[in-house]
């Protein structure tokens, strides 16, 4: 989960669990992969998605405080940062994402992750570049059901419908290496 974009929307239960193995997860009723906003709250750490936007100086370094064990080799968590960045399409989203905020001025940036596929798939690509032209026809703050919107800053968080194109690969990112 520390590469996930995604909260798996379950807890760690520690009860059985006795420090040597991998943790184990009891979960009762559905899961729901939830994502929260693009910067955490005043005063609260960075997690999931944040992580590729917020503070990224201290990446690494933030990544690893979510875990209970600290002894992991910051090279392999630094490499594997880098290959997503390099390779994986959300991860180049929420980048450039993170440039527009880093130039300031921006104050109700948005990231909206489309998920319909009905028409020619090549029209709602990803962007790319950094610098991008958009023409929007019609209202703006219209959506499809599955589109997934992310806002600056918000305290709840919000469920991904499980027939988003990317559900997976939002929570499971070095196995979708390529987003």
């Amino acid at each position: 989960m520390m590469f996930a974009f995604t909260s798996p929307g379950a807890k760690l239960d520690n009860k059985f669990n006795n420090g040597s193995g991998p943790p184990t997860i009891r979960i009762q009723g559905q899961t729901f992969h939830r994502i929260g906003s693009l910067l955490p709250s005043d005063g609260q750490t960075p997690k999931f998605a944040q992580l590729y936007i917020y503070d990224t100086e201290n990446e690494v370094s933030n990544r690893i405080d979510g875990l209970r064990k600290k002894n992991i080799d910051l090279r392999i968590i630094k490499n594997l940062t880098d290959m997503l960045y390099t390779n994986n399409a959300h991860a180049k989203s929420f980048c450039m994402e993170r440039h527009r905020l880093n130039q300031g001025n921006i104050h109700n940036l948005k990231l909206r992750l489309i998920a319909n596929r009905a028409t020619n798939g090549r029209v709602y690509n990803q962007p790319t570049v950094y610098e991008v032209a958009t023409l929007i026809v019609g209202d703006v703050d219209t959506t499809e059901e599955r589109d997934i919107i992310m806002q600056r800053q918000r305290e709840t968080l919000k469920c991904i419908d499980e027939f988003h194109a990317s559900y997976l690969a939002y929570q499971y990112p070095l196995i979708f290496q390529y987003g």
